[in-house]
C-alpha cells in the first residue's frame, strides 16, 4: 500500500507488511490455533502470499505453527511482548516511511533536499512509536473502534495509491 503525503514523499508500508500485521492481528483476536485458510479468508490475504508472510512470522519467533489436523498458527509470545515495527519489519522489510529516504532513490536532489532532513525526522518518530506500540495495543483500539462503530470496523484496507 502507498499513501501519497506529497510529490516525490510517498509513505512506504507494503502490501506484505499490512497483510503480516493483519494475520497478527487476527491471532491476537483468536483464542487457540488458527488455520492458514481461515487468517486469509477473514482477513482478505490471498492464501499463497499468506502462507509466505506466515512463515516469515515464523521465522522471526513472532507466530509459531503446527501441522496435522489440530495444527494452525499461534502467537509465539503475549501480544503486548510483540511491537507492530516487529512485525511490519518480519513480514516484508525494513521500515521505510518516506520514498524519498529508501535506498535507491532516483529523486536529483537526494542528499542535498532540505526537506529530507525534515522528513528524516518525522520516520525516526514513526519508526519509534511503532516500536513502541504493541499488537495487543493495536488489538484493543481495534475492539473498542469496533463498539462504537461495528459497521465500520469490518472494513478492510484497500492497496493502491490514496487519491
Amino acid at each position: 500500500m502507498t499513501v501519497i503525503v506529497g510529490a516525490g514523499a510517498d509513505v512506504i508500508i507494503t502490501s506484505k507488511s499490512d497483510y503480516g500485521l493483519r494475520a497478527a492481528l487476527h491471532l491476537a483476536k483468536t483464542r487457540g490455533r488458527v488455520r492458514l485458510r481461515e487468517i486469509s479468508e477473514h482477513q482478505h490475504i490471498p492464501a499463497p502470499v499468506c502462507a509466505q508472510v506466515m512463515r516469515k512470522l515464523v521465522s522471526a519467533a513472532i507466530v509459531t505453527s503446527q501441522a496435522g489436523p489440530a495444527g494452525g498458527y499461534t502467537l509465539a509470545r503475549d501480544a503486548g511482548q510483540i511491537s507492530i515495527a516487529s512485525i511490519l519489519t518480519a513480514s516484508d522489510r525494513d521500515i521505510c516511511i518516506f520514498r524519498c529516504l529508501d535506498e535507491g532513490c532516483d529523486c536529483e536532489l537526494s542528499g542535498r533536499c532540505a526537506f529530507q532532513t525534515v522528513l528524516q525526522g518525522f520516520g525516526r518518530e514513526i519508526a519509534g512509536r511503532l516500536e513502541r506500540m504493541t499488537l495487543a495495543e493495536l488489538r484493543d483500539k481495534q475492539a473498542d473502534f469496533s463498539e462504537v462503530l461495528p459497521s465500520v470496523a469490518s472494513v478492510s484496507i484497500v492497496h493502491g495509491k490514496a487519491s
